[in-house]
């Protein structure tokens, strides 16, 4: 298998994208490390793939935490001696309110969590890799970074945004030492059930969503967590050996002036 033997951390793994990121390496080989603040759920995803035959560990870590962040990579370091693969994919949203009426808290907690917390993973594990000269770090960041969100207030795409300025960042420094670092930005992904966005204040309802894909998705479907999972698992493979500082929009072709859009926006 292609990842055998390969240690790889994916934050954020306790559900959707982490953990369908996480399953994705396992199958492949890999010694998964779930991490998740929700280490019930972490617990139960590691649980899981044990339970099939593969690698996994899990820990409750909060990402903005510093301090907690060095002293896991270090743990996983002296457990196995290596890590080659980082997916920084743990976020928060922060839910919606005009500017106005965004507290500094909110703002502060989601940078915390989405942009610091890359970055406190970023460095911890860029100093195990250096030695190594070789690793790959994923970050994920989303179409919110580059065109905003109506329905995530200001201080997600914000957050976002940095990430990808974080990847580039990231992308240079590191490059030399045999580390690739990109990005990948998710369109509308399923990492919801019904009866959850039912109970959901952010005014996504089933019937919005069919009707955004209707006019937005070109590929006319909702992405879910295994598209992105298998891009992830792309760019830390060796087919990817060359590719440095990219942005992949993975979204059905939603960035794409369709003839969906032309038709609903222009009326022709």
């Amino acid at each position: 298998m292609e990842f055998k033997d390969k240690v790889a951390i994916v934050t954020g793994a306790a559900r959707g994208i982490g953990a369908a990121t996480a399953w994705t390496f396992a199958k492949r080989g890999a010694t998964a490390v779930i991490v998740d603040i929700n280490g019930e759920g972490a617990q139960k995803v590691a649980a899981d793939i044990q339970a099939k035959g593969f690698n996994a560990i899990a820990f409750t870590v909060d990402v903005s935490n510093t301090e907690a962040v060095d002293a896991m990579v270090e743990e996983v370091f002296q457990k196995y001696g290596h890590i080659d693969i980082l997916v920084n994919n743990a976020y928060i949203s922060g839910g919606y309110a005009i500017v106005t009426e965004t507290s500094q808290e909110t703002w502060d907690k989601v940078i915390a969590v989405n942009l610091t917390g890359s970055f406190n993973f970023a460095k911890a594990v860029a100093k195990k890799m250096i030695p190594q000269k070789s690793g790959k770090i994923i970050n994920i960041s989303s179409g919110a970074g580059t065109s905003g969100s109506l329905s995530s207030g200001v201080q997600y795409p914000a957050s976002k945004a940095g990430i990808i300025g974080l990847t580039l960042g990231l992308a240079g420094d590191l490059a030399p030492f045999g580390i690739n670092v990109n990005c990948i930005t998710p369109g509308l992904i399923r990492t919801w059930e019904p009866e959850e966005m039912a109970k959901q204040a952010t005014g996504w309802t089933l019937e919005k969503v069919e009707s955004y894909i209707a006019v937005e998705v070109p590929l006319k479907r909702v992405g879910e967590p295994e598209d992105i999972a298998e891009t992830v698992v792309f760019l830390a493979s060796k087919a990817a050996s060359y590719i440095v500082g990219e942005v992949i929009n993975v979204d059905g072709g939603g960035v794409i002036d369709s003839v969906a859009k032309r038709e609903s926006l222009l009326g022709f």
